[in-house]
């Protein structure tokens, strides 16, 4: 801890009382306490610490969200709260509230503050209402989805100034233009037109946008059928079989399917793993049967030992995604919808950092697929930051 003390100290080097409360937090667990330490000495947040603890700054969740965003921001309030230094709050609605005043104040019609400040007091920032969380990430999707959603009504309003217009006199046909040269940031404006209908502000109308995923009117139930079909059919070959199953169940891409390596798949008795991402898969026993059916078919065939699972025709190389795709399309497999509706589900069911994990897929399309599923993720990084009771 003496690494920490000057930190932590005021210039005589005592200890800020407030701050005994995150000394005792660390000692508790000192493994965790070294991480901590070493953290908060190399992050800019270093300076934010010293400063609140000579007085400089409060001690308080506000003070963080002020200071520039970084990563550590976030990390440093779910400390602070972990440890019991400040009170448990939802940090993102008060960086959402800093930011709000900031931007409010920028913009130069005072009717236009006063109608934004409203809006957001009423609908936006109730979304943030629910029980405190400890993000430890600085940039959660509902906290950027509500800067970008005021920032396209801000701009909305604006435009209206220049034109000499205000939502009651907009015209219809004058909106609906403005919507469509602004692609999803005019379908952003949906909850504020309606918001404005009920004040009496406006006789405007707005859709909400429908979902940009092609799922073609495809169900969960039909998904499952065409899983069923392949796991029991013997018309079409194991390749398409295996590969198709592993589209529709886990919306792995067939790009990714056709190139996944023998050493991808673990054994264990009965029990069949296989290695989308960096944490294997426990596959159902239907199909890891398949799966096993397929390699043993695949190691007698050619006159080398393939690395590959969907061992192609010409040595060396895998499978193309035509090889699977085609018998599957001519069964009436859609394969886009079911693995469009198979990431939907599982986005709902997973946080974006575990399923990024699971798939295989890059962080920033776990995001986007947990946000059209509708799933809201920004309680989980406090399971993952707490490390025992306090």
């Amino acid at each position: 801890m003496r690494l920490l003390r000057p930190l932590i100290s005021d210039d005589q080097g005592n200890l800020h009382p407030q701050l005994k409360a995150l000394e005792r937090y660390l000692l508790r667990n000192p493994e965790n306490a070294d991480t901590v330490v070493s953290w908060v000495r190399r992050s800019p947040m270093a300076r934010l610490v010293h400063d609140i603890a000579t007085g400089h700054l409060p001690i308080s969740l506000r003070a963080i969200a002020e200071h520039p965003a970084t990563g550590a921001t976030g990390y440093l309030a779910a400390l602070l709260m972990e440890s019991g230094v400040v009170p448990t709050e939802n940090f993102d609605r008060i960086r959402l509230e800093v930011w709000e005043e900031e931007h409010f104040a920028s913009l130069p019609n005072p009717i236009n503050r006063s109608l934004l400040k409203q809006y957001a007091a009423w609908i936006v920032n109730p979304r943030f209402a629910d029980v405190a969380h400890l993000s430890t990430k600085d940039e959660s999707l509902r906290y950027r989805g509500s800067k970008a959603h005021l920032i396209a009504v801000a701009e909305l309003l604006g435009t209206l100034d220049d034109l000499d217009l205000d939502l009651g006199t907009l015209p219809q046909r004058t909106f609906d233009g403005y919507v469509a040269t602004r692609g999803r940031a005019g379908k952003q404006l949906t909850p504020f037109i309606r918001w404005a209908r009920t004040q009496g502000l406006t006789r405007l109308h707005s859709e909400y946008l429908k979902s940009v995923v092609g799922t073609s009117g495809t169900s969960d139930d039909e998904r499952w059928a065409w899983a069923k079909d392949l796991l029991t059919t013997e018309d079409i070959g194991l390749s398409a079989r295996v590969g198709g199953l592993l589209a529709i169940i886990y919306g792995t891409a067939l790009t990714r399917v056709v190139s996944l390596q023998r050493d991808a798949v673990t054994l264990d008795g009965d029990i069949t793993y296989l290695s989308l991402g960096t944490e294997p898969i426990k596959l159902p026993t239907a199909l890891g049967v398949l799966l096993r059916k397929l390699l043993d078919t695949e190691s007698g065939s050619g006159p080398e030992n393939s690395i590959w699972i969907f061992k192609g025709r010409r040595a060396g190389r895998h499978l193309t995604t035509a090889t699977i795709r085609g018998p599957l399309a001519r069964r009436g497999i859609n394969l886009r919808a079911a693995r469009n509706v198979a990431l939907m589900n599982l986005a709902r069911d997973l946080p974006p950092s575990v399923l990024a994990e699971l798939l295989g897929i890059s962080i920033y399309a776990a995001e986007r697929w947990s946000t059209h599923s509708g799933h809201d993720w920004t309680d989980y990084p406090r399971l993952r930051l707490t490390t025992g009771p306090v």
